[in-house]
């Protein structure tokens, strides 16, 4: 009978304990506490702290200056975070990559989408993708903030736009139209453009993505090619989704994506105009962390969200 070294077996537990104690502290980083961390996690606060203070003995080195009322990352504690977060995901990903191929989805899925496509396209219909995977627990996430997950708690996120290269595991799942609209009230009101080059007259609502200090130019279809167009309004916000509303309610023109528009066109709230000259736009794009194959998980959702926005594109087009 083959016998192990007795020293092989501490080392083995003693790495255990380490990705233990690793997974707590990013945990208490995360969440910016020890006792929600502990809840989160099942165990005791004592654990917990336990835990991170026998990680800075065996580093030699403080990851958290704490006091009774805040705890904040050291120099050390930020890159050591980074560290734990990435060893974290590659185990988990590994772990999903091996799994049977019939084997049900399980377990917790973290996923970050854009606020407009999450509350007006997504929540709407997750009870079919909770149906199909019951044994799976989604925590949705709208920051929307960064294409970088490394780093971060997330498995996948969705994005607008071309990514950068990284190594980072990338798949298209539809593409953005723009369409240009207003409420019925606004144009009964103001009248209806019948060219790009009407909107001078008109009170059109402005999105200014984060980082920026200006709206974004509205794109069109014109003379065969896309053209961009600066225009200006009394209304500037950074997220499109209160932009919406706020069209809705007869502010001004809005422009948006075609599927985040849908329900509000479909209940005779919104109306599109300049239809002959809207445009295509940047790809929406699911990322997850990865080498080579997109995680089993993040892949499942990905099929869920290319289905809805491919069925909103169908019911949405022009007959």
């Amino acid at each position: 009978m083959l016998a192990w070294p007795k020293s092989l077996f501490g080392v083995a537990e003693e790495s255990m304990d380490r990705l233990q104690s690793m997974l707590y502290f990013v945990r208490v980083v995360t969440l910016k506490s020890f006792s929600r961390a502990a809840a989160e996690l099942g165990v005791s606060a004592a654990t917990v702290t336990t835990h991170v203070r026998q990680l800075e003995h065996t580093l030699g080195v403080r990851l958290l200056d704490r006091n009774t009322r805040s705890l904040k990352l050291t120099e050390a504690g930020t890159t050591y975070v980074e560290h734990c977060r990435q060893v974290l995901g590659d185990i988990r990903h590994m772990e999903a990559l091996l799994a049977p191929r019939g084997k049900a989805l399980r377990g917790v899925l973290r996923a970050d989408v854009p606020v407009v496509l999450g509350r007006r396209i997504i929540a709407p219909r997750l009870p079919a993708f909770l149906r199909r995977y019951p044994q799976l627990i989604l925590q949705l996430s709208m920051e929307n903030r960064s294409n970088d997950l490394i780093g971060r708690d997330w498995d996948c996120a969705i994005r607008i736009g071309e990514l950068p290269d990284s190594s980072l595991v990338a798949r298209r799942l539809g593409t953005v139209r723009w369409i240009t609209c207003a409420a019925p009230a606004y144009l009964d009101r103001a009248g209806e453009p019948d060219t790009p080059d009407d909107l001078v007259r008109h009170n059109c609502l402005g999105f200014m993505p984060v980082g920026e200090r200006a709206p974004a130019p509205w794109r069109f279809f014109r003379d065969g090619r896309a053209m961009d167009m600066a225009v200006r309004g009394n209304v500037i916000m950074d997220s499109l989704d209160p932009l919406l509303d706020a069209a809705a309610a007869g502010v001004g023109l809005v422009q948006v994506d075609q599927l985040t528009a849908r329900t509000l066109l479909a209940e005779h709230r919104l109306r599109q105009v300049l239809a002959d000259f809207a445009a295509h736009g940047p790809p929406i794009m699911l990322i997850a962390n990865g080498r080579r194959q997109m995680p089993p998980k993040a892949s499942a959702f990905g099929d869920f969200v290319a289905g809805l926005l491919s069925e909103d594109a169908a019911q949405g087009a022009p007959s």
